[in-house]
């Protein structure tokens, strides 16, 4: 199962992979959602091999998630691998300079089931496809909004 989308944000592309890999700060958001979240290295640096393991919470229960950086290519994209519970999760980040102030963000995650187990949690989920592909997109947005105007602050600033 696909999610992919596309955004348009008015910020340089150096500006916005900053925004992207900027992993402590995706981390507390994730910790802010209730996601339990620890660095398999403390002192990992930012590209590729940064991993995580992690505990978030899913309809109703706690899954183990381990994600890794496999690609890492300033400033046109990153991709993440993650597994969890028979799941392959991969999420990638194409970021492409439309002028000097402005980029244009595709970012997709992948889900393959591996077990019989998780191929039945993915159709589950496939009957929300439609709700699902909404609140992606809707969050996806709020992120490049949130990038724009973090961007115009530092300009007026």
């Amino acid at each position: 199962m696909k999610f992919s989308t596309r955004k348009d944000i008015d910020a340089p592309a150096e500006y916005v992979f900053e925004r992207i890999s900027n992993f402590e700060a995706l981390e507390r958001q994730a910790m802010r959602r209730g996601i339990e979240v620890v660095r398999k290295d403390p002192a990992q640096s930012r590209g590729v091999g940064a991993g995580w393991t992690m505990k978030v919470p899913f309809r109703g229960k706690t899954r183990d998630l381990e994600a890794d950086v496999v690609a890492f290519s300033a400033p046109s994209g990153l991709a993440v691998n993650a597994k969890s519970d028979g799941l392959d999760m991969v999420l990638v980040v194409d970021l492409v300079a439309l002028s000097p102030k402005r980029t244009r963000l595709a970012m997709s995650f992948d889900v393959k089931p591996q077990t019989l187990s998780a191929r039945i949690l993915v159709q589950s989920i496939k009957f929300a496809k439609g709700t699902l592909d909404r609140r992606y997109e809707r969050k996806i947005g709020q992120f490049c909004s949130t990038i724009r105007e973090d961007y115009d602050k530092t300009r007026m600033a």
